[in-house]
């Protein structure tokens, strides 16, 4: 790697802050990492804070008021039918590895330009680094500080890259002044299998409770199909991959007649029986996600905490060989909020599960999935994980504006 990250007398910023400003950098290999910093935007005066993102998150992140910034990506993920693939991400992102420090002085430039007092990192190495060279605070937000479980099943050359991965990463996050975990505290964190048991880490980890892109009460609730006992939103995205369970839900769907099934993807979808619909892929899940009775979906942290924050149980199936969602849809199962289904069970056991979802008892009509979820949402409310986000990345933001 081209980039030298031993410790360094920092320079002194271009532009004299006189206001706190934060450079928020944040990634695009993911829905989560753009649902977060829009938790954000309205929390940060808009002549304060600059965003740098690529790709979807960048477009996303445009259509509301906050100043954006193109930046480079850091890596690519790389599926191989339909498969997060490791290998081949470290052999098809070389180059990326020897041009991380370009990267590194592309962010450095914004944030002096910028005039930033905080940088705030999701997903990305560079920010956390720019930063430290010129002696600002910077944040990690991460639901994710352990990753060689994601190597250890595969070939001896990609344990040992990701032996040594590992190692790197927590030395990276050495550098950044907090680590903060958008997720309910110990012992009820969703991601609590995907966080380093290593003390360089824990020491500096924080909890904030769920980070989503607005308030329950924000959410206006789309309107329930007429005419049908139960409304379900299957939210699958866009991924080819995830077509199996497509067709599993239209296969069950009719052994469900009173069940109106809501697809939120961009796959195509034919012959649907009557009581499926299709929406495309929205800009915006939560007013599905509010109606819905239950949600059937992947195992994504971001999707997770925003589904148990409406108090809308799940049916998460995770994507194949995906060890973090894996690990996120078993704590799911654990906190009594969701049950999951594997593809290679979907089969025989989604239609039961679905039936799960809907059993009630004589003193509820709901499940004991929507009693625990509904619990979990009150204490996400009580949390205020934007609110808490936001007092914390405040203090950092004043630092240096007190001497």
């Amino acid at each position: 790697m081209a980039l030298s990250i031993g410790k360094r007398r920092p320079k002194p910023l271009a532009k004299t802050a006189d206001v706190p400003r934060v450079y928020f950098s944040v990634s695009s290999e993911g829905y989560g990492h753009s649902s977060r910093a829009l938790s954000l935007v309205n929390q940060v005066d808009a002549d304060q804070l600059m965003v740098g993102s690529y790709g979807y998150a960048l477009d996303r992140l445009k259509h509301h008021d906050v100043q954006t910034s193109q930046i480079p990506r850091e890596f690519k993920m790389v599926g191989r039918h339909g498969v997060f693939n490791v290998e081949e991400t470290i052999f098809q992102n070389q180059s990326a590895f020897f041009n991380f420090n370009q990267v590194v002085q592309f962010e450095k430039a914004i944030i002096e330009d910028f005039g930033a007092t905080l940088v705030v990192a999701d997903g990305r190495i560079a920010p956390v680094i720019a930063a430290s060279s010129l002696g600002l605070p910077s944040v990690v937000i991460t639901n994710q500080t352990e990753f060689f479980p994601f190597f250890k099943h595969d070939s001896p050359f990609v344990k040992l890259f990701g032996k040594s991965f590992e190692w790197w990463l927590r030395y990276w996050f050495s550098y950044a002044d907090e680590i903060l975990i958008p997720d309910f505290y110990p012992p009820n964190t969703v991601c609590l299998h995907n966080l380093s048991p290593s003390f360089h880490v824990k020491k500096r980890t924080r909890f904030t409770g769920p980070l989503v892109p607005w308030g329950v009460n924000e959410v206006e609730p789309v309107c329930r199909p007429e005419g049908y006992d139960r409304y379900v939103v299957v939210s699958l995205g866009g991924h080819a991959f995830r077509r199996p369970l497509l067709e599993a839900v239209m296969q069950v769907a009719g052994a469900f007649p009173n069940v109106y099934f809501d697809l939120l993807t961009s796959l195509q979808v034919r012959d649907m029986p009557p009581n499926v619909g299709h929406q495309g892929l929205v800009l915006d899940s939560a007013p599905f996600f509010k109606a819905a009775d239950f949600v059937i979906t992947q195992a994504g942290h971001s999707t997770a905490m925003e589904l148990i924050t409406l108090g809308t149980p799940s049916i998460v199936v995770p994507d194949r060989s995906q060890i973090e969602q894996e690990n996120n849809a078993r704590r799911l199962v654990d906190l009594g909020v969701s049950v999951q289904v594997r593809y290679d069970e979907l089969e025989a056991r989604l239609a039961r599960s679905i039936g799960l979802m809907m059993s009630g008892s004589m003193l509820h009509r709901d499940s004991i999935y929507h009693q625990r979820c509904r619990k979990m949402a009150q204490d996400s409310q009580s949390i205020n994980g934007r609110q808490t986000m936001a007092t914390i990345l405040n203090e950092y933001a004043h630092r240096l504006l007190t001497y």
